[in-house]
This record gives structure tokens, C-alpha cells and sequence, in this order.
């Protein structure tokens, strides 16, 4: 057999590596705004935001506690046949070690703080609390959960986003609370899992989520005099005392002003929508609706923060707008960051997956049969790993070696060098 054109001598110089099939770059995306908080609920979110855990990292904990008191026995009435519940969906992205868990024990600790309301019985049990107040389910590492659902269960969980209580009349299965009510989700993903949690997730399921993906900070304040913020746990309880189950809401109503507002935001969005593609068209997708959740959301904190003995009935146009501008100066960025990381054809996803485990197992030479069977868990055929690695040589970061002559008759092996540049970072 003779030697193919392609291959190189040992000692050839390489041609320059192409790094875009890492795709490892993201545009930095901007830091929560901490403004759009009420001035009572920031003295929490500054006081965790200490050593490796950031800002933007905490601010979610506090909207997912807050998601969690409110979740889907309150609601937005948007029109007689839209209305929203306060239920979030949220996903904390980062490497290890950058503050993720930290933030997601700080929400519970707050949480922790409050008792149940005066009208719920004290003994009663808890399959009875969950018809009646909902649940919320907190993943520290959401990308296995993505990933293993069957498509039945997956199913019930996209139900539950839109707060339906349709199905809390079934037997409940304690294994399986999570799939079988309203819930709001407060969970982390792995940076480095990104690419194959997006590319083998249930778009359905990743469309609804909040992303936060901030720079790792590279400070670290240790102010030792820095508490909770005394008045979050209050305020949060006044959340928490406000009427309503998942099957009798309380009710929000939108200001006139804040209606008009939605509706010259829908063309908008919708444009935004028609524009885009992929996960990403069906993310802005959900984009009106979750204006409206967070509108709600920050109706309460402020109505919290008040002190009024009245309940809080309304949501203003102030809200909306606030709701707006943190869903597209905040969260859509972080979404596209999030978003980028997910090649576009199957081929694409295939040849990023082979060139981060050339990346992490940094081997000098390689074969198709190790790129198929290690690096693609024997998911592709030899032809079509043949063709990856053509693909990968094509970015300079494999190239065919000489053959090697096999043990007795037979077709001589086929290696390719790996580039020692694909190391460096």
C-alpha cells in the first residue's frame, strides 16, 4: 500500500493551529446590575459577595429564594387567558471552584429563616404541603440531571414551568416530587460540559432557563463585619405570608401603564425572535413571559420593602421596565455566551468533542479507532471518524503520519501526530 499524500514526516514543521473548533472564547457578558434590586434586599446580596463568589452569582440565590417563596401560587394577570406564575428557572455556569455552590447555600440558609404561614396547618403532611404550596428543586450540578431524563419525565418537567397545577390531583410519588408539580429550578452547570449539555439536552428544557456566567472574580474581600443583611430574612417572610396555593393564586394585576409597555415590548421581542435561530430564537421565545415573571418579582420586593400592611395587587409599568432591561442588558448576553458554545451541525459538535479530548488526554499520536471508541464512546462509525479527523487536520491540529506495517498479513495501520500546540492554553 503506498504511503497517502497527506501524511507527514516526523520532523515536518507544523502549519499554524486553528483554534476555532474549541470554540473556548466568549465575549465577556456584563455584571448584574445591582441597581435594579430594591435598596433593603442589597445588603444581602454585597454581604455573601465575598471571597470567590461574585455578585452576579448571589443576586440569582436571592431571586431564586424569592422564586421559591413565591413560585406558582402567585401569579401575573397579563389577560384573561395569559398569566404568569412567579416561577424561575436558573442556571449558575462556571468552572469549578468559582463561587457557585456558595451562592446556592446562602439562598437556602435565607430560606431556612422563614416558617410556614399562619394558615397552614402545623402537622400536616407533606404530600398535602406540597399540593398546597408547590415545590422548588435545586440541582449543585444541573448537566447530569439535563442529560438523563427520559422523555416522559422531561415532559411533566416542561409542564410544570407554566405553574399548571393540573396535575397535582395524581398520587404523589415522593421519589419523583420534582416531576409532578409547578416548580421553580435554581441549579449550576459545568463550564467545561457546556458543549455537550447544550448539544444533547432537550432544547425544551434549556429554552426556559435564566443563564448567569460571569468572569471568575479575581478579588476577594473578607470583611469579617458583614452579616446577612438583617432585613433580608423579614422581608422574605412577608413573602412568604402573602395568600395563596398553587390552586387558589394570588393575583397581580398589570397596572394600565405597564400594559401598554408589554405590548409595544412584543414586536420587539418577536423581531428579536424571527432574527436569531436555534436554541437561541427559542430561548427569546420565552422572553415575554419572563419579563412579566421578573416584573412580578420586583413588584413584590418592593412592595416588601415598604412595609404596607395591604397586600401587593399590582405590577407597575416602572416593573415591566425594569424587568426589561434586565432581561436584555443582562440575561440575553449571558444566554449568547451560553449559546455560543454550541456548534452548529452534528459534525461540528462531533469534532469539537475529539479536539477537547485530544486537549485533556494529550496524546502524541492517535488512530481513527481510539477517536471512535474513546473519544465518541463508539457512537460513530470508522469511516466517519476517519472524516473528523480529516476535518481536524484541515485546523492543523492532527496530520497523518506514515503508516506502520501490521503483524503478519494485513492492512498497514493509519496514525495521526497530534499538534503540540493544541496544549498550550
Amino acid at each position: 500500500m503506498s504511503v497517502p499524500d497527506s501524511a507527514a514526516a516526523a520532523d515536518a514543521p507544523w502549519p499554524e493551529l486553528d483554534r476555532c473548533f474549541l470554540r473556548t472564547d466568549r465575549p465577556v457578558p456584563p455584571p448584574f446590575p445591582l441597581d435594579v434590586i430594591p435598596e433593603p434586599w442589597r445588603p444581602w446580596i454585597e454581604g455573601h459577595a465575598q471571597g470567590s463568589t461574585c455578585v452576579d452569582y448571589v443576586a440569582q440565590a436571592l431571586l431564586a429564594a424569592l422564586s421559591a417563596a413565591c413560585g406558582s401560587r402567585l401569579v401575573v394577570d397579563v389577560t384573561p387567558h395569559w398569566r404568569e406564575p412567579l416561577l424561575l428557572w436558573q442556571a449558575l455556569v462556571g468552572a469549578a471552584s468559582t463561587g457557585k455552590t456558595p451562592a446556592l447555600v446562602a439562598a437556602r440558609r435565607l430560606l431556612g429563616r422563614v416558617s410556614a404561614p399562619p394558615d397552614d396547618p402545623p402537622e400536616q403532611p407533606l404530600t398535602a404541603w406540597l399540593f398546597h404550596r408547590g415545590i422548588s428543586c435545586w440541582y449543585d450540578d444541573c448537566d447530569d440531571w439535563l442529560l438523563s431524563k427520559p422523555p416522559e419525565d422531561r415532559a411533566v418537567v416542561i409542564a410544570g414551568w407554566s405553574g399548571d397545577p393540573s396535575r397535582s390531583d395524581q398520587p404523589l410519588d415522593l421519589g419523583r416530587a420534582g416531576l409532578r408539580f409547578p416548580e421553580s429550578i435554581f441549579s449550576t452547570l459545568q463550564a467545561d460540559r457546556l458543549a455537550e449539555t447544550l448539544s444533547e439536552g432537550d432544547p425544551a428544557l434549556l429554552s426556559r432557563i435564566l443563564y448567569c456566567w460571569p468572569v471568575p472574580r479575581l478579588d476577594a474581600r473578607l470583611d469579617r463585619t458583614a452579616g446577612d443583611g438583617p432585613a433580608a430574612g423579614p422581608l422574605l417572610q412577608r413573602l412568604v405570608d402573602l395568600p395563596g396555593t398553587i390552586h387558589e393564586p394570588g393575583v397581580l394585576a398589570l397596572e394600565e401603564a405597564a400594559a401598554e409597555r408589554l405590548q409595544e415590548l412584543l414586536p420587539r421581542l418577536r423581531a428579536f425572535m424571527r432574527d436569531s435561530d436555534g436554541l437561541e430564537a427559542a430561548w427569546i421565545g420565552k422572553a415575554a413571559g419572563t419579563i412579566v415573571r421578573l416584573a412580578g418579582l420586583l413588584s413584590l420586593m418592593e412592595w416588601a420593602a415598604t412595609g404596607s400592611k395591604e397586600p401587593c395587587t399590582t405590577v407597575e409599568e416602572q416593573h415591566i421596565e425594569r424587568a426589561h432591561a434586565l432581561w436584555t442588558d443582562y440575561y440575553w448576553p449571558h444566554a449568547q455566551a451560553v449559546f455560543g458554545q454550541v456548534p452548529s451541525t452534528l459534525d461540528e459538535r462531533r469534532v469539537r468533542r475529539v479536539g477537547r479530548w485530544l486537549k485533556r488526554m494529550r496524546p502524541q499520536t492517535i488512530s481513527r479507532e481510539e477517536v471512535r471508541r474513546e473519544a465518541l464512546g463508539q457512537r460513530v462509525d470508522a469511516d466517519t471518524a476517519e472524516g473528523l479527523l480529516e476535518r481536524l487536520e484541515q485546523y492543523g491540529a492532527v496530520r497523518m503520519v506514515r503508516s506502520e506495517a501490521g503483524r503478519g498479513v494485513g492492512r498497514p495501520r493509519r496514525r495521526w501526530e497530534v499538534n503540540p500546540a493544541l496544549w498550550a492554553n
